[in-house]
């Protein structure tokens, strides 16, 4: 059966999958699943598309495209190696290097694909891409909606009668949709969005704030000279994927103007101020979705979110607090549509598809502090660190502060639960930290909940001013029900020999466990080419990743050496340019 791929063409980033076994397989394109909408020629001419292209945009913007799908379906031209290009054309380079990478990994020639876009693009903007997929040798079978795909993804197509929000902010373009799932068929019946708003917005913001800070400091604009504002773009861009998961990030650039160095922190809140007029837009069209739906809040089953720029915590918020319901993010936001092309290009090939099987963390964790509830500060108000239906392993963290001048010592309490009181949802367990900084009230201390694919919860608390920390581990199975490992031998006895059954056991084991081992081979020897030329903090955090990820392999911790794996390629995707 001729493999048919899905790709999601995005304005940012662009992935592809297949169907295999029945479920969406995202295809590894140079060691990443996801590959950077980018193209550029370097100093030799020689063309780059994706990582190598977007990591020359610092040093040569001049000869390096970003966001090109924002012009698709326009007569214009860019220009790119001292010639002028189509977004058609430079669209198909981007295509060409998805359906090489996709032939590598598949070994076989791949032609027929099927492509996403939003659900907003006219008839001009649709064969636009479909011209760009002939040009890079591929056959378009079809043009989907990127909410109908994502929709898929989620299974919503074996659900009858399902009302479902997709809201999608990636790099580029934002675009809310309403999908409405009925007997299988799942169509768009309304759309609202704005293709000049996304993540490079929200980037522009924090680059503008910095160079402000900057120029306030040292009188001078980094923004007057290309290269400067590159650099400071790439450093910026950094922080906002950290401040997902933390509430504060570095930003440094060494030398940055002469002699002199960028070093400033930002905070989430001050970061989510920033954008808070940006997500209440977004909500301007999700409103007017409805709206054209004729459709009330209240008749939502489910919001979907899709887009790397859904990460940041605010949207989760804005969108619970108008809607009343809590999005979904089971599925990794950027990869969703990718997933869902590549469910409709099984179809189409007369494949066999079912659901996509993630594992998720049913509960939320938190930690309880002094907050206002019901028009009076209380001591005992649930704070949210880890929400129900994230993906694991997940690794979140918070800030709070002593509200004692002087305080010794805090008493960390983990719950689990949903409840807005903390003494209302179930204790995982607590700890002190003491020996705290004799200083005012205020004394930030930094929670990070890290919950892995045993419910393993590792709940570290650090003094934010000194760096004293104390880590412990909580097991959060015996709050739920635990599997009967043993039970499921007995059942499977009668149908598979000891042997399969040892393979049952250990997942870890042939070929799975050499990919692991080979994986953490190659991501210590990147981490370890990095060290000398990344700053103290970041090395202060990757060399106790490539210590554990040693230990693991010498106590033959396939399972640990896994999530080692997967905390190493976190760390190198921001570390490495």
């Amino acid at each position: 059966m001729e493999t048919v791929v899905g790709i999601d063409l995005g304005t940012t980033n662009s992935e592809i999958a297949f169907i295999r076994d029945g479920s969406p397989e995202v295809i590894p394109v140079e060691g990443e699943m996801i590959m950077p909408s980018c193209v550029g020629v370097d100093p030799n001419g020689r063309l780059l598309v994706g990582r190598s292209a977007r990591n020359q945009m610092v040093s040569s913007p001049q000869s390096t495209i970003l966001s090109i799908k924002r012009k698709m379906g326009q007569d214009v031209k860019v220009k790119l190696g001292g010639k002028e290009f189509s977004p058609e054309e430079i669209s198909s380079l981007i295509l060409k290097k998805l359906k090489t990478e996709a032939e590598a990994y598949l070994g076989q020639e791949v032609k027929k694909a099927v492509v996403t876009v939003p659900a907003y693009f006219d008839d001009h903007q649709r064969k636009a891409t479909k011209n760009a997929g002939a040009l890079a040798g591929l056959e378009v079978m079809r043009i989907i909606n990127e909410p109908t795909a994502a929709a898929l993804a989620y299974d919503a197509g074996l659900e009858e009668n399902q009302t479902i929000l997709v809201y999608d902010l990636g790099g580029g373009t934002f675009d809310a949709s309403l999908v409405v799932v009925e007997n299988g068929v799942v169509e768009v019946k309304a759309s609202h969005g704005d293709t000049h708003l996304g993540g490079d917005d929200f980037d522009n913001l924090l680059v503008q704030h910095v160079a402000r800070m900057f120029k306030d400091q040292h009188d001078i604009d980094l923004l007057a000279d290309p290269k400067t504002k590159n650099r400071l773009w790439a450093a910026v861009e950094k922080a906002k994927r950290e401040l997902s998961d933390a509430p504060f990030a570095r930003i440094r650039e060494e030398f940055v103007h002469g002699d002199l160095h960028l070093d400033t922190e930002i905070s989430r809140i001050d970061y989510e101020n920033m954008i808070r007029p940006l997500i209440k837009k977004t909500m301007g069209s999700v409103h007017q979705c409805l709206k054209d739906a004729g459709v009330l809040p209240s008749r939502i089953d489910r919001v979907i979110l899709v887009g790397g720029s859904t990460r940041t915590p605010l949207v989760f918020e804005v969108i619970s607090n108008e809607l009343g319901i809590e999005p979904r993010h089971e599925i990794n936001p950027d990869l969703i549509v990718a997933m869902g092309a590549a469910i409709q290009a099984g179809v189409i090939a007369g494949m066999e598809t079912h659901s996509v099987l993630v594992d998720i963390t049913p509960y939320t964790y938190g930690t309880r502090a002094v907050d206002q509830y019901r028009g009076r500060f209380i001591s005992d108000v649930f704070v949210p660190i880890i929400r129900r239906n994230t993906p694991l392993p997940v690794s979140k963290s918070e800030a709070f502060a002593t509200i004692v001048d002087g305080q010794e010592k805090v008493d960390v309490r983990i719950y689990q639960g949903e409840q807005p009181i903390a003494s209302d949802n179930i204790l995982i367990g607590n700890f002190f930290v003491e020996d705290l900084s004799d200083v005012p009230a205020g004394n930030e201390i930094l929670l990070n909940l890290h919950l892995n694919l045993d419910g393993i919860l590792e709940v570290t608390a650090t003094e934010k001013r000194t760096g004293l920390s104390k880590t412990v581990k909580m097991d959060t199975s015996k709050h739920r029900d635990v599997f009967d490992l043993d039970k499921a031998r007995r059942n499977l006895a009668s149908l598979v020999d000891d042997e399969d059954l040892e393979a049952i056991s250990d997942p870890f084991r042939g070929e799975g466990k050499e990919a692991i081992l080979s994986q953490a081979k190659d991501l210590r020897k990147r981490a370890e080419a990095l060290l000398g030329s990344i700053d103290e903090e970041d090395a202060s955090q990757l060399q106790p990743l490539i210590q554990q990820s040693k230990t693991a392999v010498a106590e033959g911790d396939i399972e640990r050496l896994a999530e080692l794996n997967e905390s190493l390629s976190d760390m190198l995707f921001y570390l490495e340019d």
